[in-house]
């Protein structure tokens, strides 16, 4: 199915892009962050293991790290790592703080969406899984909230196939309800539809929804990219107007946008120019096999 290849190839070029704007205009290869680096991870894991094995997912991220090619992640993943080296427990590992409400499950957790689609998964097991992906790293509500918005929005993209951006945020909004989570991220889903709706511009409606690293902030943003975008390319041009954590809520719109919509429209050059391109195509065919 090309829009479940094409939920990596944007959450690909959203990240890339987003940390390296000129990129939009110079023809390199378009090489990731650690958010898509973890991302493909987490996919590798789910490909070549046939489940979601949390104690091997975070082995990788440890193994990469080590090796030098996962850089530059937050101090809260950083910590959690280190935690891991000395317990060698994935559930010991993630950091318990308030300052851990950050986006780094969510940048990562697309594979999840993608994973549940495809084994039918019952809702309380797909967000068991989100939780535990979140256990490795940021133990913190909000962090885990804002993951399972953004990984059930790709399964709701993939299972459903909506015509429209606003059928799914309307179903993540009623799937966190229903799952009894009322917390800072389901209000920003909420004021990200409603600023839509309203006919906000990128312009003025991300300054509000916020475009730090703080995950509230970062699900909003990239819900209301995701609502407004129907040319992706668009959309990052917007996002780097205004600035912050560009490359995560790049990634988090790509892989919102890819999942319903494919590739449509994204010139296939510049797909070509991804440096993990030919990492996805595997993992997709392992996936698929």
């Amino acid at each position: 199915m090309n829009r479940l290849r094409d939920t990596f190839y944007l959450h690909a070029l959203g990240d890339g892009l987003g940390e390296y704007p000129h990129l939009l205009v110079e023809k390199k290869p378009i090489p990731p962050t650690d958010d898509t680096v973890m991302t493909l991870a987490l996919l590798e894991v789910l490909a070549e293991s046939g489940k979601y094995d949390p104690q091997r997912v975070v082995e990788k991220y440890l193994d990469l790290y080590l090796k030098g090619e996962l850089q530059k992640i937050g101090y809260t993943t950083y910590r959690a790592l280190e935690r891991f080296r000395e317990t060698e427990n994935w559930f010991k590992a993630g950091i318990i703080d308030r300052k851990a409400a950050g986006n780094g499950v969510a940048m990562r957790i697309a594979p999840l969406g993608v994973w549940s689609y495809l084994k039918n998964l019952p809702l309380e097991d797909f967000y068991e899984y989100v939780r535990w992906e979140g256990y490795i790293t940021h133990r913190n509500e909000l962090a885990i909230s804002g993951a399972f918005a953004v990984a059930y929005a790709v399964y709701f993209n993939l299972k459903e196939n909506p015509r429209e951006a606003g059928i799914t945020v309307k179903k993540v909004i009623e799937i966190l309800e229903k799952l009894g989570i009322e917390n800072a991220v389901k209000g920003a889903v909420e004021k990200a539809l409603k600023l839509y709706t309203d006919g906000y511009t990128p312009a003025e409606a991300l300054p509000l929804l916020g475009t730090s690293g703080f995950v509230v902030y970062t699900v909003g943003s990239a819900f209301f990219l995701f609502l407004k975008g129907e040319n992706f390319l668009e959309g990052i041009k917007d996002l780097l107007e205004v600035g912050g954590d560009t490359d995560t809520i790049g990634a988090i719109y790509g892989s919102l946008t890819g999942s319903l919509r494919g590739a449509e429209g994204v010139p296939e050059g510049l797909i070509d120019r991804l440096e993990v391109r030919e990492k996805i195509d595997t993992l997709i065919r392992k996936l698929l096999s």
